[in-house]
């Protein structure tokens, strides 16, 4: 018998958080600013079912993977993609766990 993986939905939330935001790579410092005003001012962000306090956001046609500790007074911009750019494109400019 085979069973059947059934995707949960994604589920949607509100961030809004004073905290600095640290990017784990150098190349994702260009992202800096945009990411933290928008988390400053409050934004809707799809939870990471399989990684708790992970988010992705999207800001204009940039897409951006966020990690929120629960424990650790900072957000971490963990990943940046600008989607006009990379249509075609699996490239993100960084990726780290």
């Amino acid at each position: 018998m085979k069973s059947m993986n059934v995707a949960t939905p994604t589920q949607m939330t509100w961030l809004r958080t004073d905290e600095q935001v640290i990017p784990v790579s150098p190349s994702a410092w260009d992202h800096l600013s945009e990411v933290e005003s928008a988390l400053h001012r409050g934004i809707e962000a799809m939870t990471d079912e399989n990684h708790p306090g992970f988010y992705e956001i999207e800001i204009g046609d940039n897409w951006y993977y966020i990690h929120v500790p629960s424990r650790l007074r900072a957000v971490y911009l963990v990943a940046a993609q600008n989607r006009a750019a990379s249509k075609g494109s699996a490239a993100l400019q960084q990726t780290a766990c």
